[in-house]
């Protein structure tokens, strides 16, 4: 009887974590802290910062005067820094689970992931997700957890048949996806469906009910197959110039899930504002050394364009992970997913993703599965590093989950593309931009984000080691101050019950 009453004692004490909200003090005042933030070229050391109703009100080296209740952090010691944004993530796809099941104990697992997907990303310091393309609903249970980064979302523009829908049955595609765009260029082998209305299936008109969404960008997708021959549908050059118009009309950014030469060299033809991959497949220009000159050429191009660029290196190696047998031992893992969720994966079912990617390649041992994934993303990495050597500032996106691979996690994996970027030869200070000032810019948040600034939304970390010195220092945050609101950072943890 004792030990049941310990049980639902800890059953009790685990609720009242998972739902008690952070309440932000009226007032929060931050003492002698280091800032550590974009607009200053070095860090301000012994800062005073206040902070009211989730906004900052000041920032200096002067006594802060607060009110008597006010809510007092001794930052001595300590680095605070803008809240991380990932501007590539899928809130709606569960790492690890095939689309589509009607499986009472694959739902269950997926709702453990729901529930602790936002405070993952908060526990990684990920204060600002910006969605690429997931549903209504997917985004309000998200939101409906009592404690996640601040959302936002792009709208989606597919072309009728092209991808993603490719992977969604043909006989419910049009009522899971139905702001499709209608492509008369392909309509011999992609007529439009029965009964649909082709003037309701245009850029113009997709792009208006995105717009009245709030959405502050649109997503296009460049993508015609991952294996040779495939052949999926995409949009014509006059179809992409009607977007690039209608967006422009509209004061929306243009991203463009683009990662092979050829298909990003449409992006850029059609004057997308950001590419939402690196570029790791080089086709008949891969070499496993250096950067060959197409591929430079086309880099260039990017830079003199202007066009955002986020690396995504995560995509490859959290698939090389599938094949790594410590993956799942990771102790980071069990800080960001589920025990259940974490479990199954260990499990003969968990691992179908693995044995179907190994099929792909004609089913080698796992050391060789692993080292072809490196071997194509180590172009991403090295073409990243070319654009910073061009001066081209690049934008953190993890792209998680890029796939059904259990390698992608919330936030962990925000934090490991930002130690690729590292691993790439890219300087802290750059990924350190990357991560803040950068994504706000691009996506026209910089007005409430990005930097530790009176009047901006006081999304902040709390460290107690110099980001622009070490990497590590991103694992030692401290405190997440989400909004003003005060929120330790192992209480953001995976519950292991």
């Amino acid at each position: 009887m004792k030990g049941s009453q310990r049980s639902i004692g800890a059953y009790l004490a685990i609720a009242l974590l998972w739902l008690a909200p952070a309440v932000p003090a009226e007032e929060l005042v931050i003492e002698q802290v280091t800032v550590v933030s974009p607009q200053h070229p070095k860090p301000q050391p012994r800062q005073n910062v206040l902070i009211r109703d989730g906004r900052i009100v000041s920032v200096g080296s002067q006594p802060v005067k607060a009110a008597s209740g006010a809510t007092r952090i001794d930052g001595r010691g300590k680095f605070l820094t803008p809240g991380i944004m990932d501007s590539h993530v899928h809130v709606g796809d569960v790492p690890g689970l095939a689309l589509g099941q009607n499986d009472p104990a694959m739902q269950s697992l997926a709702d453990a992931y729901i529930r602790q997907q936002p405070r993952s990303y908060l526990y990684h310091g990920v204060t600002q997700v910006l969605n690429l393309a997931s549903g209504p609903e997917q985004l309000a249970a998200f939101e409906a957890q009592p404690q996640h980064p601040d959302l936002f979302s792009c709208g989606p523009v597919i072309v009728l048949d092209g991808y993603p829908t490719v992977f969604i049955d043909p006989a419910v595609r049009y009522q899971v996806m139905p702001d499709y765009v209608y492509e008369p260029a392909n309509a011999a082998a992609h007529p439009l469906p029965k009964g649909a209305d082709p003037a309701q299936h245009t850029p113009e008109v997709i792009i208006d009910k995105i717009a009245a969404s709030g959405a502050p960008c649109v997503k296009i997708f460049i993508e015609d197959g991952f294996a040779e021959g495939t052949g999926w549908p995409l949009m014509s050059k006059e179809t992409l110039q009607r977007v690039r118009a209608a967006t422009r009309k509209r004061g929306l950014t243009l991203v463009a899930h683009a990662n092979a030469i050829d298909m990003q060299r449409i992006a850029v033809e059609a004057q997308v504002d950001v590419i939402a991959h690196g570029l790791w497949n080089w086709n008949e220009y891969s070499s496993d050394e250096g950067v060959p000159p197409a591929i430079a050429a086309h880099l260039r191009d990017i830079h003199a364009k202007k066009i955002g660029y986020q690396p995504t290196m995560r995509v490859l190696a959290a698939l090389a992970d599938l094949f790594r047998e410590d993956t799942l031992k990771d102790p980071a893992y069990a800080k960001v997913v589920p025990a259940p969720l974490l479990q199954w994966y260990e499990t003969p079912a968990g691992q179908w993703f693995k044995d179907e990617m190994r099929k792909g390649m004609g089913n080698p041992p796992d050391m060789k599965a692993m080292h072809n994934y490196l071997v194509v993303g180590s172009r991403g990495m090295r073409a990243a590093k070319y654009l910073h050597d061009l001066g081209h500032p690049l934008l953190l996106g993890s792209d998680t989950p890029s796939a059904p691979t259990f390698g992608n996690q919330p936030g962990y994996d925000t934090y490991r593309e930002m130690r690729m970027m590292a691993q790439s030869g890219i300087p802290l200070p750059t990924i350190f931009q990357a991560a803040t000032i950068n994504n706000a810019r691009q996506f026209g948040l910089d007005k409430d984000y990005g930097s530790v600034e009176a009047g901006k939304i006081a999304n902040l970390l709390l460290l107690t080691a110099n980001p622009l010195e070490t990497m590590r220092a991103w694992t030692s945050i401290d405190r997440i101050i989400l909004r003003g609101a005060v929120i330790k950072r192992e209480s953001l943890a995976a519950p292991r019950e």
